[in-house]
């Protein structure tokens, strides 16, 4: 299968290799969204946290579908991974994975690409489940047929995400692009909430600087910039969650253990 050129582009001022479907700052695409049925979105919405950005509520439910469109105003494949090498965020996230001890540990994987964390923890942790919203990525982890390892095909800022795991609890929560897809305030809070809940008492939250630097924005509804994270912003959500913040290098972790 053709893979598409990777991109180079100076990322505070070191030139940073991206892998297929991510793009620099004047490449970059969006989410769009469906209608929302869910009454909950009646009720006034106070924020935890803010960060700059403006639109709180986009009244509309995010799908697996949310971003067709922003797929298709570009030429590049945005969400499908399965045939890409990790990009350098997934490529950082899997080498601190490669070093740490799984052994007997539940790992969630935001972003299933071509499943590297799955293959990586094969045999070591207790299991891996991963979400995608790429039917092609769904298809190829499904087809590699690894013991322990569950793919779902579902948007993280959907409801169907914040209710499928009920008290389900994970160690680990990987995602290299906490805030790149957030179409509101609103969904990014159920989705951060969400997250935390998943976690053991011990759990982390393991994302990396350049996702938190990216954010979609094709001209087909766009990412506001606000949601680009830095160490201060992310320190900001992380408060609101009872959580803290330890870095490593370009790695951030969350927890609530303090740092």
């Amino acid at each position: 299968m053709h893979r598409p050129k990777q991109r180079t582009y100076a990322f505070q001022g070191v030139a940073r290799r991206l892998g297929c479907g991510k793009f620099s700052p004047e490449e970059r695409p969006h989410a769009m969204s469906t209608p929302l049925p869910s009454p909950a979105f009646d009720r006034p919405f106070r924020p935890r946290f803010h960060l700059g950005a403006t639109r709180m509520d986009c009244g509309e439910e995010p799908r697996v579908d949310s971003y067709d469109a922003a797929e298709q105003a570009t030429g590049w494949p945005l969400f499908d991974y399965s045939a890409c090498d990790p990009t350098i965020d997934q490529a950082a996230i899997n080498r601190w994975l490669a070093r740490s001890v799984l052994d007997g540990k539940d790992i969630l994987h935001i972003g299933a690409g071509n499943s590297s964390v799955a293959r990586l923890a094969s045999g070591r942790a207790n299991r891996v489940v991963a979400l995608t919203v790429s039917q092609a990525e769904f298809e190829h982890a499904r087809n590699l047929g690894l013991p322990d390892y569950a793919i779902h095909l579902m948007n993280k800022h959907a409801t169907a995400f914040a209710d499928r795991f009920g008290s389900d609890e994970f160690d680990l929560v990987l995602d290299n692009n906490l805030t790149s897809f957030v179409c509101c305030q609103r969904h990014a809070e159920r989705y951060l909430a969400t997250l935390t809940g998943l976690l053991k008492a011990d759990g982390t939250i393991v994302t990396h600087w350049a996702g938190m630097q990216w954010t979609l924005d094709v001209g087909v509804g766009d990412v506001e910039p606000a949601w680009q994270l830095d160490e201060t912003k992310l320190s900001s959500i992380a408060d609101a969650y009872d959580l803290h913040v330890r870095r490593e290098e370009d790695l951030f972790f969350l927890s609530r253990i303090p740092a």
